[in-house]
C-alpha cells in the first residue's frame, strides 16, 4: 500500500511510469520502514501518507474539492501522535511549493485549502479528542528542551547515526551498532534507500539548484541536527525521536525517481559522495577499541558481523547503481533493469534487518513457543466473576498480555496519568512500561496478583531442587511453558477496606521504599478526603513493624477478610458486592481516571483519588453493591463535533458545487523539464 500510494504521488513529478513504481519501492522500502517494522502500527501511517501530499497537489493545481478535507481526517484518525508531524510538514511544504512555478495556489485556494484542514480535523474528533484527553497528562507530554539542549544534542553519537542512517542499511531497534549509544534506542532513525542509497538525492540536489524540493529537504535536514527544529514535529516535546523522516522521505524517493528518468542527469558526483561515506564508516569500524588491557582491531562497531554483512550489501549496492548509470551514459534502456534490482535490494536489507533483529533463530522460536503457540498456552484462566492479576518475572514484560491476563508488569506508554503519579510516589521509574522490582513485594497483595510467572533458567531444568521464589508468601504451584508458577498464598481479592488511613503529608515523610509497605497497612487521603472520611478510619501510628515481611502477611490476611466477596467485570466496567462490618472506604487497585463513575446500592458516590492513583468509593455497613462505569473521556463531544464536521463538510461540498464548480486550469502535467525515451 505504501509503494502504491507513493507511486501515485511520485508519478505526477516523472515521465516514465517505471520510474514512479522505483520511487514508490525506495519509500516503502526504506531504512526508515525497516527499523519500525518492530512499531507495526507505524505503517498504516506511512502506507496513506502520501495521499496527504496528492490532496494538497489536487486542491492547489486541478482546484479539487474536499480531498485534502479527507485525507486530513483520515491522518488524524489512524494516528494522533503522527499527526502532528504531518501538520508541521504540510506546512514547511506549502511554503516551500508556492515557490515553484508548478503550484498554482491563491489567496482564495489557500482559504479553501484552511478551510478543509479544520474540517477534516472535525471530522476525525470521535477519536482524536479521546486521544488528545487521555494523553495531555501523561508527564512524558509535559516534557521540553531548555538551554544547550534546544541547540545541540547530548548525546555525542546522535548526529552521526543520522548520518549514516541515510548512507547505509538502518541499525535495528535497540541495537545501535557502528554508533553505540543508550539514548534514544527506539526513535526510528533511518533513511536508507535500497540500492541507491543517497546517490539519486545528492545528484538531484547538485543539479537541480532552484528546485523546491531541494529546499524543502535541507530545510528537514536542518530541522534533523536541531534539537528544538526536531521537537517542533512532536509539539515541542523533550524526548527525541526522529518519527517524522518517512515525510522527506518520500520526497527523496522522488528525488531519486526523477534522477533515473532525466538521462540528462549524471550521477557521478552523487555515486562518489556516497563511497566516500561508505570508505569513512569502514575506517571508523576498524578504529581500536580497548578491552582487558588488550587493544583490539576491527570491532568498533558493538555488533561487528551485522555490520559488514549490511556493509557489503550496500557497496555491492553503490557498485550495482554505478553500473546502471554507466549503462545509461552509453544509450542504453536501465529502467526495467533498475525495476528488478530495486525489488532484489529492498528483499536484501530487509532480510538483514529482520533476520538480526530476531537475533538467532531460537530466540524466534523460543518467542512463540511460550508468548503465542497455543499448543502451549498457559492453563490458568482469569473470567468476568474470577478476577485477579498475575506477575511475571524480568523480559518477559507482554507474555500474560498474549495470555489473556492481567498483569502488573506490562510495557504499554500510553496509560493514565494516575499510574505515573502513584510510581513516581514510590520511587518507581514509570515511562514507558511498568516493571516492578520482586523488593517491592507489598504491592503484589496491593495489586491482587495471585500468581508469578518465573522463568527457568538453562541450569535449573535439570536441577531437582524445589523452585524458590522471590515474592513474600508465594509457594511452587506448577511448571507450565517454560516458567515456574508460584502461586500466592496470601492473595487479596480485588477491592477491600482499611482500618487505619495516613495523610498524604504524613505518608511523604517516610522513605520511598517503607512508603510502598504502608500501603498494606493504610490507605492514603488528603485533607480533604480525611475531613470527609476520617471519622470512618482511625489514624495511622507510626510501628517499624509494619515494615516486616511477618506483619505484611498478617495484613494480607486481614485485607482479605474484608475484602468484596464478587467481582464482575465487562466492557463497560464493573460489579463488586461486600459485607461490610461498618460505614467505610472500598479500595480498588484501578488506575483513577476522570472517565469513571460509581454507584452504591443505585446511589451516586463520590470516587476518591487515594494512593496518589488509585479508587475508592464509600460504602454502608452491611451488604453493598458497587458499580463501577466507565465513558471515555471526550468521546460524546467527539463524536458531536465530528457531526458538525460533516455537517460543514456537506455544506462546503455544495457551496463549491453551487456557487465554484467552474472549469479552472488543470495541471496533468507537472513542470518536468527534461525529455526521456519514454520507455515501456
Amino acid at each position: 500500500v505504501a509503494s502504491l500510494t507513493a507511486y501515485a504521488y511520485i508519478q505526477r513529478f516523472v515521465k516514465n511510469k517505471k520510474a514512479a513504481v522505483i520511487g514508490g519501492l525506495l519509500y516503502s522500502f526504506s531504512g526508515f520502514q525497516l527499523f519500525n517494522i518492530f512499531f507495526n502500527h507505524f505503517h498504516d501511517v506511512t502506507a496513506f501518507f502520501p495521499l496527504m501530499l496528492i490532496a494538497m497537489e489536487e486542491a492547489i493545481n486541478n482546484n479539487r474539492k474536499g480531498v485534502f478535507a479527507l485525507s486530513v481526517a483520515l491522518m488524524s484518525a489512524i494516528n494522533y501522535f503522527f499527526f502532528t508531524g504531518q501538520a508541521v510538514f504540510l506546512v514547511l511544504y506549502f511554503v516551500v511549493r508556492c515557490c515553484s512555478n508548478d503550484f498554482k495556489a491563491t489567496p482564495k485556494k489557500f482559504i479553501c485549502l484552511a478551510l478543509e484542514a479544520v474540517i477534516g480535523v472535525m471530522l476525525s474528533c470521535f477519536i482524536l479528542l479521546p486521544s488528545a484527553l487521555a494523553i495531555l497528562e501523561n508527564n512524558r507530554v509535559s516534557s521540553h528542551l531548555y538551554g544547550n539542549d534546544l541547540i545541540a544534542y547530548s548525546d555525542q553519537t546522535r548526529i552521526w547515526r543520522i548520518i549514516q542512517s541515510f548512507f547505509m542499511i538502518s541499525d535495528v531497534p535497540a541495537r545501535p551498532n557502528l554508533f553505540s549509544s543508550n539514548n534514544a534506542k527506539w526513535s526510528s532513525i533511518g533513511g536508507y534507500l535500497p540500492l541507491f542509497s543517497m546517490v539519486g538525492v545528492l545528484t538531484f540536489m547538485k543539479q537541480k539548484e532552484k528546485h523546491w524540493a531541494k529546499r524543502l529537504v535541507l530545510i528537514c535536514i536542518i530541522c534533523a541536527f536541531i534539537p528544538i527544529l526536531n521537537s517542533a514535529f512532536y509539539a515541542f516535546n523533550g524526548s527525541y525521536y526522529a518519527r517524522w523522516y518517512y515525510m522527506p522521505i518520500l520526497i527523496m524517493a522522488m528525488m531519486t525517481a526523477y534522477v533515473l528518468d532525466n538521462h540528462k542527469m549524471n550521477a557521478k558526483y552523487g555515486i562518489s559522495i556516497c563511497g566516500i561515506f561508505l570508505t569513512a564508516f569502514f575506517i571508523i569500524s576498524a578504529l581500536p577499541v580497548k578491552k582487558n588491557d588488550k587493544v583490539i582491531w576491527g570491532r568498533f562497531p558493538k555488533y561487528p558481523e551485522h555490520f559488514y554483512i549490511t556493509f557489503i550489501i550496500c557497496v555491492v549496492s553503490l557498485i550495482i547503481t554505478a553500473l546502471l548509470f554507466n549503462m545509461r551514459s552509453k544509450g542504453k534502456n536501465i529502467l526495467k533493469h533498475a525495476c528488478v534490482l530495486t525489488v532484489a535490494a529492498s528483499i536484501a536489507c530487509t532480510m538483514s534487518t529482520i533476520y538480526f533483529g530476531a537475533y538467532t533463530p531460537q530466540r524466534a522460536i523460543e518467542y512463540i513457543d511460550k508468548a503465542i503457540d497455543k499448543e502451549n498456552d498457559i492453563e490458568i484462566s482469569v473470567s468476568p466473576d474470577n478476577f485477579f492479576r498475575v506477575d511475571i518475572s524480568k523480559d518477559r514484560d507482554n507474555y500474560p498480555m498474549l495470555w489473556q491476563l492481567p498483569c502488573m508488569r506490562t510495557f504499554h506508554s500510553i496509560v493514565p496519568a494516575s499510574v505515573m503519579d502513584f510510581y513516581s510516589s514510590i520511587g518507581i521509574t514509570r515511562d514507558v512500561a511498568s516493571r516492578v522490582d520482586t523488593s517491592y513485594y507489598t504491592l503484589r497483595g496491593l495489586f491482587s496478583v495471585e500468581y508469578y510467572f518465573q522463568e527457568i533458567d538453562k541450569e535449573d531444568i535439570v536441577s531437582d531442587e524445589m523452585p524458590v521464589c522471590d515474592l513474600k508468601g508465594f509457594s511452587y504451584y506448577d511448571k507450565q511453558n517454560g516458567f515456574n508458577v508460584f502461586k500466592n498464598d496470601y492473595a487479596i481479592p480485588i477491592g477491600f477496606t482499611f482500618d487505619n488511613y495516613i495523610s498524604e503529608s504524613d505518608w511523604n515523610n517516610y522513605t520511598e521504599e517503607n512508603r510502598s509497605k504502608i500501603l498494606i497497612d493504610a490507605i492514603v487521603l488528603n485533607d480533604e478526603q480525611i475531613e470527609k472520611y476520617g471519622n470512618l478510619l482511625s489514624p495511622f501510628e507510626k510501628n517499624n513493624d509494619v515494615f516486616t515481611e511477618e506483619y505484611y502477611l498478617k495484613a494480607c490476611t486481614k485485607r482479605a477478610s474484608s475484602a468484596c466477596h464478587t467481582f464482575n467485570y465487562d466492557s463497560k466496567g464493573f460489579t463488586a458486592q461486600i459485607s461490610s462490618q461498618k460505614d467505610n472506604l472500598v479500595f480498588f487497585s484501578v488506575p483513577w481516571d476522570s472517565g469513571w463513575s460509581a454507584k452504591v446500592n443505585g446511589e451516586n458516590v463520590d470516587i476518591e483519588k487515594v494512593d496518589t492513583g488509585f479508587m475508592a468509593v464509600p460504602v454502608s455497613e452491611g451488604e453493598n453493591t458497587i458499580t463501577f462505569t466507565y465513558q471515555t473521556p471526550g468521546l460524546k463531544t467527539g463524536f458531536m463535533i465530528s457531526i458538525a464536521g460533516l455537517t460543514g463538510f456537506i455544506i462546503y461540498m455544495f457551496v463549491c458545487y453551487k456557487f465554484f464548480n467552474k472549469k479552472s486550469e488543470k495541471v496533468d502535467v507537472y513542470c518536468i523539464d527534461y525529455d526521456n525515451d519514454n520507455e515501456n
